[in-house]
């Protein structure tokens, strides 16, 4: 029984040490300690196929680097938040391209929960309420996605103050106040030239 295992053994060392085989015509291209390492068919010698290993290393590296403050159906959003109210909307647009995203839509009242949860911890001490940019809009009675479609839940996802009538306060933004059981947070609709603690951001 132990000649069995030894040969069983003495296989499987020879088997991890075997040399990659790829079918003929094939390429397989990796990078070990630092170089370039290519088994099999490989004819290409004016560096791209490095170029293209070292980018693909830098893409996988930055998805790994990428942290969502709240994910919501597979989309991952980050929240940019300051302890003094000093975004304009038009400040918002710029902060999300800088992150490579766009300024987010609350889809519903179940996402709105998630960026309440999310956002109520970093309400600055000493004030009771944040209000954070989104990318949607207020316009002739009607709470539109940041790409101009009317969103069909929209009573469930305003602070009970909101909608305001005032034809300035186009563009909407989040509430969040220290009493997590207070009934007035949620979507509030703001002139766009008022200063908010920041955005949130769709990556």
């Amino acid at each position: 029984m132990d000649f069995v295992k030894i040969i069983l053994f003495i296989s499987l060392i020879c088997g991890l040490l075997a040399e990659i085989k790829v079918p003929a015509g094939s390429c397989v291209s990796r990078i070990v300690n630092g170089k370039l390492v290519q088994v099999g068919d490989c004819k290409k010698d004016d560096g791209s196929e490095i170029a293209r290993l070292i980018q693909k290393s830098l893409d996988e590296k930055k998805r790994a680097e990428l942290k969502c403050d709240v994910t919501y159906k597979l989309k991952c959003y980050r929240a940019v938040v300051y302890d003094a109210k000093n975004v304009t909307f038009n400040d918002a647009e710029p902060i999300c391209k800088s992150m490579n995203g766009n300024l987010a839509n609350v889809y519903d009242g179940a996402h709105l929960q998630l960026w309440r949860t999310y956002l109520h911890p970093l309400i600055p001490a000493g004030q009771t309420w944040i209000n954070i940019w989104t990318g949607m809009e207020y316009k002739d009675n009607q709470l539109l996605l940041s790409n101009g479609e009317p969103i069909t839940n929209a009573t469930e996802v305003w602070d009970p103050h909101y909608p305001d009538s005032d034809t300035s306060r186009t563009n909407v933004a989040v509430i969040v106040v220290k009493n997590e059981a207070s009934e007035y947070q949620g979507l509030g609709n703001i002139d766009p030239g008022w200063v908010r603690h920041g955005v949130i951001c769709e990556i």
